[in-house]
C-alpha cells in the first residue's frame, strides 16, 4: 500500500523532507541550462560555507516500473547543463540493476524509500560544533574531544574531511581536520533490549564497525545487527541495508577501481564481495579451516584481496594446538587462493592465540606489512610478489606497558618513506623506516584503557583516534618527512 496519492503529493513531500533540513526548494521549477530549459520535479538550494549549491531532485512515482538507466543519463545532462552539484531520483519502485551501474562513481544519488529517506537525513544532523581542546595531564598532547562522550574508534578519509565512527554515540561524524569541526552527524539504527539494570525497555543506537569509502559512499559494518550501511555522504543518508549472513562485524576493504567492496566476516567463515553500485554480493569461503577475521585489504592496483584469518592454518600440513593464524590471498580475477602465509608462532608444539589486526600496502617497494595482535613478532614485512615473509619489525615494551608482553599495533599508514604505527599497549605512536624497520620515534600519547586505537594521514598530519580519551589527537609529520 502506497503512503501517498498520487505524483503530485509524492513531490510535495519530497519538498518537505528538503525544506526541514533549511534547503530552500521549488516544486515543477522552470531552470534555464547552458543548452536547453528544463522542467524539474524539486529543485533544491542552499549555502554551504558561503557557496550557492543546487540539487536536482527527480520524483518517479511509478506504479510497477522500476527506473531504468536511461532516466541516470537523462538527469546526469539536466545536472551538467544546469550546473548542479547533484542529481537525486527517488523511486518507490526501485531501480533496475543497470541504473545502479549508471549512476556509480557520479554525482547522482538513487533512493528507494522517499519516507526512508527523510528518516536518515533528518538525523543527519549539521553540527557545526567545535571539538573541544583539553590537555592531557599524562602526556601534555593536545586532545580534541567529542560531545557526549563518543569514543571515536575508526577512521577513513573523504575529500577535505574525516570520517570517525563513535562507539558509545552510535553514530558517524564528518570532522573538518583544519578547524576541528563536527560538520555533520550520521545517526545509525536503533534497536531495543531491556537494560540489565532495571530490566526495562530501552533505545539503543547500533556502534559502528570497519569502514571504507568509495564512489560518494561511506560502507559501513553495523556491529551486532544485520547489515553493512551504504551511506551518501553528499545526503548523509542510508541508502541501502545490506543484508549479510552473519551481520556486520568483520573487516572492510573497497577495491582499487572502487567497484568493489570487500567485507571479511568475523562471524560467518566468508568473503563477501560486494558489488558497490548495485549492492549485490557474491560469498567466498575462506579457506578450509579459517575461522573469523578483522582485517582485510585490497591490492592497490589488481584484483587481489588479502585476508586476515584468526584461527585454523596449518604449517607444512599441520595445525597445531591453539590459534594458527594466517594471511589467505585470494585473486578475484582468477576466483582463488593464490597464497597462504601462516603468521602464528610456535612454542612448546603449540601455537600462539595471536591474529593479523591491520594491513598496509606498499606500492614501491610492493610488501605488504601486516599488524599483528597478542604477538611478539609486532608487524610481518611480505613479499607482494612471492607472498614470502621477508622480516618483523618487533617493538619493544615500555614503562606504560604493564601486563602483556605484546605492544598490538592495532593500524598502521605510510607517510612516505615512514610506516606510522599506533601501539595499544604502549599508548605511543611510533615512526619507523620503511626500509629496515628502524625506530624513528616514539611518541607517548597518555593512558586511558585499551589506548590508542585507529590512525590516518592527512595532508602533513597522522590523526588518531583514542576512545579511552574520547578524542582525536593530531601530530604533525613535517619534521619525518
Amino acid at each position: 500500500m502506497t503512503l501517498y496519492k498520487n505524483w503530485r503529493e509524492y513531490q510535495v513531500e519530497t519538498s518537505k523532507v528538503f525544506q526541514a533540513l533549511g534547503y530552500s526548494t521549488e516544486i515543477e521549477a522552470r531552470v534555464k541550462g547552458a543548452r536547453a530549459i528544463h522542467d524539474i520535479d524539486v529543485f533544491v538550494t542552499f549555502l554551504q560555507h558561503g557557496i550557492d549549491c543546487s540539487w536536482v531532485v527527480e520524483c518517479k512515482f511509478w506504479n510497477t516500473q522500476k527506473v531504468p538507466k536511461e532516466k541516470i543519463a537523462a538527469l546526469k545532462y539536466i545536472v551538467d547543463d544546469v550546473g548542479a552539484d547533484r542529481g537525486i531520483i527517488i523511486s518507490e519502485k526501485g531501480f533496475q540493476p543497470c541504473a545502479y551501474d549508471a549512476a556509480r562513481f557520479s554525482n547522482i544519488t538513487l533512493v528507494t524509500s522517499l519516507k526512508e529517506f527523510e528518516n536518515t537525513v533528518a538525523s543527519a544532523r549539521s553540527k557545526e560544533k567545535q571539538l573541544s581542546l583539553v590537555n592531557d595531564p599524562d602526556s601534555g598532547i593536545a586532545l580534541y574531544t567529542f560531545p557526549n562522550g563518543g569514543q571515536p574508534q575508526k577512521i577513513a578519509k573523504y575529500e577535505k574531511s574525516l570520517v570517525v565512527g563513535n562507539w558509545k554515540s552510535g553514530n558517524i561524524t564528518l570532522v573538518n581536520p583544519e578547524d576541528k569541526i563536527i560538520e555533520s552527524v550520521i545517526e545509525l539504527d536503533n534497536y531495543e533490549e531491556k537494560s540489565h539494570k532495571t530490566n526495562q525497555r530501552v533505545i539503543r543506537q547500533y556502534p559502528p564497525g570497519d569502514m571504507a569509502v568509495t564512489d560518494g559512499k561511506l560502507f559501513l559494518g553495523q556491529v551486532f545487527s544485520d547489515f553493512i550501511l551504504a551511506i551518501d555522504l553528499k545526503t548523509k543518508s542510508i541508502v541501502k541495508r545490506i543484508f549479510i549472513p552473519g551481520g556486520g562485524q568483520g573487516a572492510i576493504s573497497a577495491s582499487h577501481d572502487g567497484r568493489n567492496i570487500y567485507f571479511a566476516s568475523n562471524k560467518v567463515n566468508s568473503l563477501f564481495i560486494i558489488d558497490s553500485a548495485t549492492y549485490e554480493y557474491n560469498e567466498i569461503p575462506y579457506p578450509d579451516g579459517g575461522r573469523g577475521s578483522l582485517t582485510v585489504m585490497a591490492h592497490p592496483s589488481n584484483g587481489v584481496i588479502y585476508i586476515g584469518i584468526q584461527r585454523g592454518g596449518q604449517i607444512n600440513g599441520r595445525s597445531y594446538f591453539g590459534g594458527n593464524c594466517f594471511l589467505a590471498i585470494y585473486d578475484s580475477k582468477i576466483d582463488q587462493y593464490v597464497g597462504n602465509i601462516y603468521l602464528a608462532e610456535i612454542e612448546n608444539n603449540r601455537s600462539d592465540d595471536a591474529t593479523p589486526i591491520c594491513l598496509t600496502y606498499d606500492v614501491p617497494n610492493e610488501c605488504v606489512y601486516v599488524g599483528m595482535f597478542q604477538s611478539k613478532k609486532g608487524i610481518y614485512k611480505i613479499c607482494g610478489k612471492s607472498h614470502e615473509i621477508l622480516e618483523n619489525y618487533s617493538f619493544p615494551k615500555n614503562k606504560y606497558n604493564k601486563h602483556f608482553s605484546w605492544v598490538d599495533p592495532l593500524s598502521q599508514a605510510i607517510y612516505r618513506d615512514k610506516l606510522v604505527t599506533v601501539n595499544r599497549n604502549n599508548c605511543e605512536l611510533s615512526i619507523l623506516n620503511k626500509s629496515d624497520g628502524k625506530i624513528i620515534d616514539s611518541i607517548f600519547l597518555g593512558e586511558a584503557p585499551n589506548g590508542p586505537k585507529d590512525v590516518a594521514i592527512i595532508n602533513d598530519k597522522v590523526v588518531v583516534t583514542y576512545p579511552g580519551k574520547n578524542a582525536l589527537i593530531f601530530i604533525d609529520l613535517d619534521k619525518y618527512a
